[in-house]
């Protein structure tokens, strides 16, 4: 069974007081959203030194969409080895807390994902997290082998996590509800495709809706409302948050003060849903299927959740790309080489039945069969093509080709900057919760704030690096220059040599 309520009465009873003094966590809500799965054994427990114990796994993740397909492939591999896997399916928002908790207080599922936790793999490895995954080449066949990568899936030359995902996709589509966007007299493909159509489509819906508003937003989830400035900023000709020619740091450059800006002329207009500072991901996306709004910005999945939880709204779902700054401008966004999805746990009890488990998911067979769950792009694009899957999930992934490219990555040409990446402790505020502040009206001078950030980020990655180097490593700043990248061009993993 899937665990979509997670019993924390029941973990915080088992770990006692050692949660109290987890990173001030220890009052935060863990749980699942309420549309996650009820049932399952030991949903909260595990028993202190990690999960595996008694020959049961116990799996973590975000992947609403295939929660139905991950509990089949679950009960064929109980059927095929006598081994249990105890699934739970997390709001991202929320599973960070988790894991942080489950970290703490030696309780870590066997397998998970990091989603919601914001930190670097790079640091969690240092942190003693992850185990090294056991599969051979021939386990991992069916995966482009261009998804390898070191500093990401592999560490010392060793698989650490399972790369499932692409690259290739972003998280600010514009999702829109067909009727309102109609009754406001738009033409989607002109009036969604830049900021300024966007803003007056809201504004019409706004008139026309009956009392529906033109955009509701995550505002409660500052990680994701970081990723649409992310993207926002690309579409108006950003290069991303470090700029690939100098090294240094974008984030007071006018991509992004006016991404943000952008953002919050449309809280300025009256269109946004007003409860949308209490909304993450998931609760927003609910309230959008009820008609409620016009626009809602979400990355490929969106259609895979309305699929599973609110089919009656379908009919009425479309999807634009990402909106750029101007007419005329072609969106490009720049991703770097992605780390992996699935990590297994340094604490578990049952490694070798895990990477077994794990291997299943690197077949072809259930690569395909996740693609038609329609959540996050799956890392060999083309499947997307053979899918039983909702015209508009094609029509993403249509996107992601033409505007996604590979960014060039300082940790895939240089093994010693993820050190330092590791030994760079946050900043905070960060950009999520700049964007929040911008606009909750609590920060006044965007610029002002994101330049400051982009400094306070310059200044601790000089510390990291004078420390990682003061132990022998050879890093500098010139690691983040690259001198051969071209804008608009992926940069491919050929360019790193062995």
């Amino acid at each position: 069974m899937v665990n979509r309520m997670f019993n924390r009465r029941r973990f915080l009873a088992a770990s006692g007081g050692a949660l109290l003094g987890a990173a001030g966590l220890g009052a935060c809500n863990t749980a699942p959203s309420t549309t996650d799965r009820a049932g399952g054994s030991g949903g909260g427990g595990g028993g202190g030194g990690g999960g595996g114990r008694g020959g049961t796994l116990r799996w973590w993740d975000q992947f609403q969409p295939r929660a139905d397909l991950h509990e089949k492939i679950f009960a064929e591999f109980e059927k095929s080895t006598g081994v249990h896997v105890d699934y739970t399916v997390y709001n991202p928002n929320k599973q960070g807390q988790a894991l942080q908790l489950a970290f703490s207080s030696k309780q870590m599922p066997d397998v998970f994902t990091t989603a919601g936790l914001g930190v670097p793999a790079a640091r969690l490895r240092k942190q003693g997290w992850f185990a090294r995954i056991d599969l051979d080449e021939k386990a991992l066949a069916a995966i482009p082998k261009s998804a390898f990568l070191e500093g990401f899936t592999h560490f010392g030359g060793k698989l650490y996590s399972l790369p499932l995902v692409s690259f290739r996709q972003y998280t600010t589509l514009t999702w829109f509800n067909t009727d309102l966007v109609k009754k406001a007299g738009a033409d989607p493909a002109r009036d969604l495709a830049t900021w300024d159509g966007v803003r007056k489509t809201a504004r019409a819906i706004r008139k026309t809706g009956g009392g529906a508003y033109g955009w509701i937003a995550p505002l409660q989830f500052a990680p994701r409302m970081g990723e649409h400035v992310e993207d926002l900023a690309q579409a108006a000709g950003g290069v991303g948050g470090v700029d690939p020619r100098t090294g240094e740091y974008t984030y007071g450059s006018d991509a992004y003060v006016h991404a943000v800006e952008f953002l919050a002329s449309m809280k300025r207009d009256g269109v946004l849903f007003p409860a949308s500072s209490s909304l993450d991901a998931r609760t927003a996306r609910a309230r959008w299927t009820t008609g409620i709004a016009g626009v809602f910005f979400d990355g490929p999945w969106n259609v895979g959740v309305v699929n599973d939880g609110f089919k009656q709204f379908l009919d009425k779902l479309d999807v634009a790309a990402v909106p750029v700054a101007e007419p005329g401008r072609t969106p490009v966004i720049y991703s770097a080489p992605k780390g992996g999805d699935f990590w297994l746990s340094a604490s578990s009890q049952l490694k070798d039945k895990a990477s077994q488990l794990l291997g299943r998911f690197a077949t072809e067979d259930v690569m395909l069969r996740e693609a038609e769950q329609m959540d996050a792009m799956p890392v060999d694009l083309s499947l997307v093509d053979r899918a039983n899957v909702h015209p508009t999930f094609k029509r993403a992934a249509e996107f992601y080709r033409q505007q996604v490219k590979l960014a060039p990555s300082p940790v895939a040409r240089n093994a010693a900057v993820s050190d330092v990446v590791a030994e760079m402790k946050p900043i905070d505020p960060n950009l999520g919760t700049l964007v929040q502040g911008a606009l909750g009206g609590q920060v006044k001078d965007i610029r002002k704030a994101l330049t400051e950030y982009a400094d306070k980020l310059t200044a601790e990655r000089a510390r990291a690096i004078k420390v990682v180097a003061g132990k022998g490593a050879k890093v500098s700043e010139d690691d983040w220059k690259f001198d051969d990248w071209k804008p608009g061009e992926d940069y491919g993993t050929d360019k790193y040599g062995s």
